[in-house]
């Protein structure tokens, strides 16, 4: 009975997996159980995770379902950026193609920077790519290159957004007191991360 299962799939979440197909293909009693936890797709019907408007309703509820996407799905730039704008976690489950193409991964980074978590290797090291997570969210910094987390522009970017990104900035760039000075004009915890003793002694710095 489909009352009964409804009901029961919001308390239970062993529900849906004794389902019948039937029900396992009903667009609300899924949504339902994806309510409890998106691991719960695991047991829909092939067709609702290949359906596009039915996968961003699930993402929504939780940004794990979108695990359980179709592979054409999950290599779909459209439905990867909206899923994005919903959960910056969404693109853990985007193809290798998508995690390596710069077109959209610079979108995905624009809506959310910490996306670049997931973007290639290359693409973290993609000075573009890189400043423009870091002014959407400065503790983008953590996942960008060695080599950029010492590029004095991107570094600025990245502690003006946010203070405290100062932490993922090189050595080197972590005592530079302009550097230092502009992270803690956005948060004064920021001085915690400067790396030179006489920095931290400097009075201008310190007030």
């Amino acid at each position: 009975d489909r009352e009964v299962v409804l009901a029961s799939v919001q308390e239970d979440r062993r529900a849906l997996e004794h389902a019948s197909e039937e029900l396992r293909a009903d667009r609300e009693v899924v949504l339902a159980a994806v309510q409890q936890s998106g691991w719960l797709l695991h047991h829909a019907s092939q067709e609702l995770r290949a359906d596009r408007e039915f996968m961003l309703a699930a993402v929504q509820q939780d940004g794990d379902a979108l695990e359980f996407a179709s592979k054409e799905l999950r290599a779909d730039r459209e439905f990867m950026l909206a899923a994005v704008q919903q959960n910056s976690c969404a693109l853990v489950y985007a193809s290798e193609q998508l995690q390596a193409d710069r077109e959209f991964m610079m979108a995905a980074v624009q809506q959310r920077g910490l996306a670049l978590r997931y973007a290639s290797e290359e693409l973290r090291a993609d000075r573009e790519v890189v400043l423009a997570a870091v002014k959407q969210n400065g503790y983008a910094l953590q996942y960008a290159s060695m080599e950029l987390r010492a590029d004095r522009e991107i570094v600025l970017a990245a502690v003006q957004q946010s203070g405290v990104a100062l932490e993922y900035a090189s050595q080197e760039l972590r005592s530079e007191r302009e550097i230092v000075l502009a992270a803690m004009e956005q948060n004064g915890e920021a001085l915690r991360y400067g790396s030179a003793d006489e920095l931290k002694a400097d009075r201008e710095v310190v007030l």
